[in-house]
Parts: C-alpha cells; structure tokens; sequence
C-alpha cells in the first residue's frame, strides 16, 4: 500500500517572537491524505486553513508535531531540499493564478519545469502543449497569457500546476474569482484530472457547491479540526 502524501501528527504553529506576543493557531493538528483524493478544507476566515496549507505545501514550517510528505519526514529539511521536493512532488493553483503576462501561455506552464531544469527550454513544449490541450486550450500555446479571459487563464494556472506530474496539488481558493459557469467547468477539469489520472487535490474554498463534489471534506475550526467527512 503506498506511503500517505501528506502526515500532519500533533502539528502546532505559533507565530510571534517572544512569550507574550506568540499566538498559537495551529492546535496539535492530525491528518493523512493519501492517493487519489479529492479533499475540500474548509472553515470560516481565521479557522487556520492557509496556516495549513502553508505547511503542507513546504512554504512555512510547523513550530512543533510532525509533518512527512510522500512518507518523507521534513522536519531537518534545508530550506534548498524543501524547494526541491516541494517542485518535484506538488502543484500549487490559486485563486489569483499569477501568470506572468509578458510570457506566451505554453511558458507559463513550462514554468515549474524550468524551475527544475534551470531555464526554459524547448523539451518541455511537448508536455505544456498535451495539458494545455487536456484543458480545452488547443491553439492558445503562443498567445500571450493577459489576452485570455480569467477562467482561461485559472485554465493554464492548472495546467502550470500539473506540469511536473506531481502527486498532490494544493488549491488555494481557485474558483474565488469567477463565475458560476466557469466555476463548474473548473471543477469539472479538477474532478476529471483527478479520476483519470489519480492526481490528489485539497481545496481551499469557502464555496459549499464546490466543497460538495469533493469526496472528502475536512473543516477547520479555531486551529483545530472538527469534521473529517467521507461521501
């Protein structure tokens, strides 16, 4: 059976620099996410969910507990190794989906790649244009990526995010700026990818209608969580 992507066993995360301004808002936090699901994080604003997120996603560390991505225990990582691991392992879509807009569509989402490779490069065209077309984006690879609309540059954003086939890919509210319609097409993409391919997803989202079509729901509460719901 395969190692959990994600481990979280009594995580704490207290920000502040002395004894009487440190505020702790992670409360000894357990979770497992593993292959193949499809989880929605929920929970009001200041729960803790982009705390935990950045975790997970190796942007910040734990200040106590256990954190193991892909059964890799990160804890004495240096700050190059969770680099690495963090570009060879996951994806990150977000809400505001930070393209770069002097660069063509196909660029951007050979993006995480380069990041790896040291530079851009012709090779990884290839794999950029077959997720650009998994998308519903033929044809739009050397446009430049301000011409497109939101919902098709959120489009190119997952795209980006799948680029190093990574194992888990982490959705900071990426359905918050748009519309209803787009919003479907959106998920739909997510949830199809996710079938098809067995990439694993958690969702950030205040959204209900998208947190229903995912399988599993975990919300968050004042730092802790309170509901870990499966169907």
């Amino acid at each position: 059976m395969s190692a959990p992507l994600v481990e979280l066993e009594q995580v704490r995360k207290s920000f502040g620099d002395t004894e009487e301004t440190r505020i702790e808002v992670l409360h000894g936090i357990d979770l497992l996410v593993e292959p193949g699901e499809l989880v929605a994080l929920v929970g009001p604003s200041g729960s803790g969910k982009s705390t935990l997120l950045n975790l997970v996603g190796l942007l910040d560390r734990p200040t106590s507990g256990t954190l193991r991505i892909c059964g890799r225990d990160v804890t004495d990582l240096s700050d190059g190794e969770l680099t690495k691991l963090r570009g060879e392992t996951l994806g990150f879509v977000f809400q505001f989906h930070h393209l770069l807009p002097g660069l063509t569509v196909a660029e951007n989402v050979q993006l995480p790649a380069a990041a790896l490779e040291g530079g851009l490069s012709r090779s990884q065209r290839p794999r950029a244009i077959e997720l650009l077309e998994s998308m519903g984006l033929h044809g739009q690879a050397d446009r430049k990526a301000r011409t497109l609309s939101g919902g098709m540059q959120q489009r190119v954003a997952i795209a980006r995010a799948l680029m190093n086939d990574p194992a888990l890919v982490f959705a900071d509210e990426p359905t918050g700026n748009l519309d209803t319609e787009t919003t479907d097409q959106v998920m739909e993409l997510l949830r199809g990818w996710n079938e098809e391919k067995g990439t694993a997803f958690v969702l950030v989202t205040h959204d209900p209608t998208v947190a229903a079509r995912c399988r599993r729901r975990v919300r968050l509460v004042d730092g802790r969580i309170v509901e870990d719901e499966r169907g």
